[in-house]
């Protein structure tokens, strides 16, 4: 929680002094400040010592390259899909903004920047799956999970803020029976 909170403040500090990031040092920021992190790390209580053990939670607050690939996954799609919306509500800048500002890029060129952010994410993900890992399969698909939940919410717009998008998803899943 509190590199959650420092994230917080440091966007907090941005927003006060009228600075704008550059988008690595966003997305660094970012990290934190997406609640990824805190969101894995929870999913694995109650999954008993034996797989959610101490090493397992430390491994995960290490900031492992497979848990900033998810965040990463998770904060870009969430930019590009809401910066609009959160310009109009005055929110700090997201990566679009960022890239935009300090790169002379056109919004176009910064989605598409942010877009291969997202794919070399996914890359990494790959990557970390066939590494050998202290942690269980099981702890890892959690997080490979939430990255793919990311991609659901924003599959046809900002479905994370606005659930109207997500009706049919929801409605399929509580629905819908799925076939043995």
């Amino acid at each position: 929680l509190k590199k959650l909170c420092r994230a917080y403040l440091v966007d907090l500090g941005w927003r006060v002094e009228s600075k704008l990031p550059t988008v690595e040092e966003y997305i660094i920021n970012g990290y934190n400040s997406s609640g990824v992190p805190k969101t894995c790390t929870s999913n694995f209580i109650g999954m008993g010592a034996e797989i959610a053990t101490r090493e397992a939670f430390e491994w995960v607050t290490n900031e492992s390259k497979l848990m900033k690939a998810c965040s990463v996954i998770g904060r870009l799609q969430n930019d590009i899909f809401s910066h609009e919306y959160e310009q109009k509500r005055n929110h700090p800048a997201s990566g679009v903004e960022c890239y935009m500002k300090h790169h002379g890029a056109t919004e176009e060129e910064a989605v598409e920047f942010l877009w291969k952010k997202i794919r070399n994410a996914w890359k990494d993900i790959a990557q970390e799956y066939q590494k050998p890992t202290p942690l269980p399969v099981v702890l890892m698909d959690r997080i490979l999970n939430l990255a793919r939940s990311c991609n659901l919410f924003y599959e046809n717009g900002d479905g994370y803020t606005d659930s109207r998008l997500m009706k049919d998803e929801l409605t399929s899943l509580l629905f819908d029976p799925v076939p043995l």
